[in-house]
């Protein structure tokens, strides 16, 4: 089962390498897109945190897409010594081609399924992903 998983994550990094390469993106870049339309503004510890990458390659992520008019960073209300992030115009017409490259993944990947094998996968996943997150905050044990 595990080498199953392992192909078809490196397919999917593969496909949308390709696919965000195309709209000079990296991967950090599409993720951090795609998180700043579904969330608005935020600030780069919490991008870091819900992407689970370091702060580091989030900073360096921003930088880029700044430069490419994509986002703007703002100091914050609350804290003098922070800035949040937020999608520009140009950032938003970028985040609907990523979503349609996410979109197109999603027909690839399902194809031949019906709905409710669909539905009861995507199930099985929130699941799993609530399980290894309680794990992450200490809240399972093994053994």
């Amino acid at each position: 089962m595990q080498d199953q998983v392992e192909l078809i994550r490196r397919i999917e990094r593969q496909y949308l390498r390709d696919q965000l390469g195309t709209l000079h993106l990296q991967m950090v870049d599409g993720m951090v897109i795609h998180l700043l339309f579904r969330r608005g503004p935020l600030r780069q510890e919490d991008i870091a945190q819900w992407i689970v990458t370091d702060k580091g390659a989030v900073a360096r992520s921003l930088a880029r897409l700044e430069e490419m008019g994509l986002v703007v960073r703002t100091v914050s209300d609350q804290c003098r010594r922070e800035k949040q992030a937020a999608l520009t115009p140009a950032g938003e017409q970028t985040a609907s081609q990523i979503r349609q490259v996410l979109q197109n993944w999603g027909q690839i990947r399902y194809q031949g399924f019906s709905p409710e094998e669909r539905a009861q996968y995507e199930s099985f996943l929130i699941r799993i992903c609530e399980n290894v997150q309680q794990y992450k905050q200490g809240g399972i044990t093994i053994g």
